[in-house]
């Protein structure tokens, strides 16, 4: 790819969109402030394409993904995250209303310490904190496996963005794609992101999310024959 800044007459003048004048202007000044490091990048660049023990080593063509946007624009990642709402919201609202039933048992038994003996007393407080840490435990649990149904959901989506990109890079002649966060300038027609966002949406427009109560809490060393 070549840029020109001027024609050689001294009156003509060809302007580069902005987004190239900046690409340019950074690589400008890369190799006026950098001279050695760009000639060695030069002298890498002529190596890779020469045989290495018989094997010659592809010169690379770059893409470039915006993988938060490509997550952020996804039908299907959008619709994980809702069911997962709508699971936070039941487990919410069972929340509420098992700490009120807890509240309510131990105001009662604040009110009754005086007349049991204490015996009965630490008998029924014994019991009490029993429901407690029954509670807190079906709590962890419950939470832990809304992650994990989630995390499976958003797993199929990045598989499928993992194919897409793969077949997008393919077809562009691509052999390299790196994430948007590690490339500081490039050519937008580099940026495969719409593409991938557009199929994306058309091969897997939706996921279902798998009931977290249906999950199976064992893991590999509690099941039988695991060891």
């Amino acid at each position: 790819m070549s840029f020109s800044l001027m024609q050689g007459q001294r009156g003509g003048c060809n302007r580069l969109p902005r987004s190239r004048r900046a690409w340019l202007a950074a690589a400008v000044i890369a190799a006026a402030l950098f001279p050695g490091a760009v000639q060695a990048a030069g002298a890498q660049a002529g190596a890779a394409s020469q045989p290495t023990g018989g094997i010659a080593t592809p010169r690379p063509v770059i893409g470039v993904i915006d993988q938060q946007r490509v997550m952020a624009d996804s039908t299907a990642a959008r619709a994980a995250s809702t069911q997962r709402d709508k699971f936070q919201d039941v487990y919410q609202a069972f929340t509420a209303d098992e700490e009120k039933r807890l509240r309510v048992l131990d105001e009662k038994l604040s009110t009754e310490r005086g007349t049991l003996s204490p015996e009965m007393f630490n008998a029924r407080m014994t019991e009490f904190q029993s429901q407690v840490n029954e509670f807190q435990k079906l709590l962890q649990l419950k939470r832990r496996n809304l992650e994990r149904a989630y995390a499976q959901a958003i797993t199929e989506v990045q598989n499928t963005v993992v194919r897409i990109t793969e077949e997008v890079a393919t077809e562009r002649g691509m052999n390299l794609v790196l994430y948007r966060s590690q490339a500081f300038l490039f050519d937008p027609k580099m940026d495969l992101t719409n593409e991938v966002i557009a199929r994306l949406n058309r091969v897997l427009p939706s996921v279902t999310m798998t009931d977290p109560e249906k999950i199976d809490t064992e893991t590999p060393a509690t099941k039988k024959g695991g060891r």
